[in-house]
């Protein structure tokens, strides 16, 4: 291990994500513990690993395959210990997917380095059919002790892990989410004729798009004075575009390319919407609220942790595309209200959503990685 030099590699899958969840706070980390620390990111090729690169950040890039296929995972698994081996690495921060899955795995046999944890929401939500729950907690069960650190973003996720015994209680940590809350100011716009909606989101399936295209169908019956703005990538962003055509939407409802410059694009909607089945505690949610936007989600795991429901939002119904619209209609009414519930709503993300408490307890979680290693200790 280097003298007084941490160095800490944090492993997503798609550079997307990388930049999208991992990037600010890791750069902001370096800046504050430069001398200490140094934390790079590991994830596959694509447009943000330059956005990164020219921001400073050393980004590894290394395939990790999306796929489950056995051989997939064991390639994924062999450039993830290519990474770690050439990069000596004093800790490991995985994410989500196939790093958490893979990378566990190695920390079966790599003892060295301190193994960290972040679920981003365990895949038991509300849909979850039995069998593929048991399954979950059966692996989750298996891999209990290849990580110092499991990081929940969820207090829900935390009571799962002890309902079902999936972690000890020293392995637990609460970390929660956060965003620069600065980056992202209210607006001072007086309300327009039309009402624009904005939902951030990848084009899979369990972004749900379906409901929001549907309750905008009972929504045009009854109003047209309002827009919706889909952003996001995916292999379901072809199929979302013609269900906007069949549906007749296609004045009312736009896809805009993905973009880098999120605050302006908050600037530019009145509500955030998410209609997901499950999340962790989501920044598309998080990031319009600081914005001084209200929101409306799913009542789902994670979404349902992020607001104050009639207060900084609504929850709607999974299965209700009907109740989705009366919500959207609620705000399209009733203008000085949603003004007035996108105040409380920014006032709850700077209190609850603030990136420097997420950054106060990272740092302490690398820091402490040291002594482990001086003495000898194993994960």
């Amino acid at each position: 291990m280097k003298a007084n030099h941490m160095k800490i590699l944090e492993v997503c899958t798609v550079s997307s994500s990388a930049y999208a969840l991992v990037f600010h706070r890791a750069h902001a980390l370096n800046q504050r513990h430069a001398g200490n620390m140094q934390v790079d990111i590991l994830c596959s090729d694509g447009p943000e690993v330059t956005l990164m690169q020219e921001q400073g950040m050393n980004v590894v890039v290394e395939t990790l395959h999306r796929s489950l296929n056995p051989l997939q995972l064991a390639r994924s698994a062999w450039n993830l210990h290519r990474a770690i081996r050439q990069g000596d690495y004093d800790a490991v921060h995985l994410h989500f997917g196939i790093p958490g899955l893979v990378g566990r795995f190695l920390a079966f046999f790599n003892h060295k380095i301190v193994w960290i944890y972040q679920s981003h929401g365990y895949s038991i939500a509300e849909n979850t059919s039995p069998l593929a729950r048991k399954a979950y907690i059966l692996i989750e069960k298996l891999l209990k002790k290849t990580v110092r650190y499991s990081l929940f973003q969820l207090r829900e996720d935390m009571q799962l892990a002890q309902e079902h015994h999936l972690l000890d209680e020293t392995q637990m940590v609460f970390l929660g989410n956060g965003i620069d809350v600065e980056k992202f100011e209210p607006s001072h716009t007086s309300p327009s004729g039309i009402t624009t909606f904005g939902m951030v989101a990848r084009f899979e399936p369990i972004k749900n798009h379906a409901l929001l295209l549907d309750a905008a169908e009972h929504l045009a019956k009854q109003t047209r004075d309002f827009k919706i703005k889909l952003i996001g990538q995916g292999h379901l962003q072809a199929e979302v575009q013609a269900a906007i055509q069949q549906k007749g939407l296609t004045d009312v409802i736009e896809i805009q390319a993905y973009r880098n410059d999120m605050p302006a694009f908050y600037q530019s909607i009145d509500v955030g919407v998410l209609t997901s089945f499950a999340e962790g505690i989501p920044r598309a949610l998080i990031e319009p609220m600081a914005s001084g936007k209200p929101v409306i989600c799913t009542d789902v795991k994670g979404s349902r942790e992020a607001i104050i429901d009639q207060e900084t939002g609504f929850k709607t119904p999974i299965d209700s595309p009907q109740m989705l619209a009366d919500h959207m209609l609620w705000f399209i009414q009733h203008p000085e209200q949603r003004q007035q519930m996108g105040k409380t709503a920014r006032q709850h993300a700077i209190q609850h959503f603030s990136e420097s408490r997420v950054l106060d307890i990272l740092g302490e979680i690398y820091l402490s990685c040291r002594p482990l290693q001086l003495t000898g200790a194993t994960v």
